[in-house]
């Protein structure tokens, strides 16, 4: 039997509008397959700045860390993100949440970026398709020899 994912995660946003803290319970929810094509895509194009991050950061060899990296060391490479693609950020998380880009751009702080695209991964088992995936390729190389 398959072990199944929690469908939905709930984010506090917590902001400041007319002088008043107030906060808004946000609901991630898996991704329809409708959106799954988007979302993916989305992260797609943020991987694609990763290796230049990694190297900034010292790494000597990006491709391998990413193929090794987790959740965790995906979401602390966020702040390094925001300097090379923030739009694109804004992007996974409107996909993920059906959040507007404006709510995301005027509400949102670093530290609920982080919660939601957490919450983004986990609740569309990301890591898992990524891994399945790559089992998936390599039988299926091993069947073309």
């Amino acid at each position: 039997m398959a072990k199944t994912l929690g469908r939905i995660k709930t984010v506090e946003i917590t902001y400041i509008e007319d002088g008043q803290e107030k906060t808004d319970r946000v609901t991630v929810a898996k991704a329809p397959l409708g959106k799954w094509k988007q979302l993916t895509e989305s992260i797609n194009n943020l991987l694609e700045v990763l290796p230049e991050i990694l190297k900034k950061k010292g790494v000597e060899d990006p491709e391998k860390y990413i193929e090794q990296m987790g959740i965790q060391e995906f979401v602390m490479l966020i702040p390094d993100m925001l300097e090379f693609a923030v739009d694109e950020i804004i992007n996974v998380l409107a996909i993920g949440t059906g959040l507007t880009t404006e709510y995301i751009e005027k509400k949102v702080g670093l530290d609920e970026t982080i919660d939601l695209l957490e919450a983004i991964i986990e609740v569309n088992g990301i890591v898992k398709v990524v891994e399945k995936g790559k089992n998936l390729k390599n039988l299926f190389i091993q069947k073309q020899k």
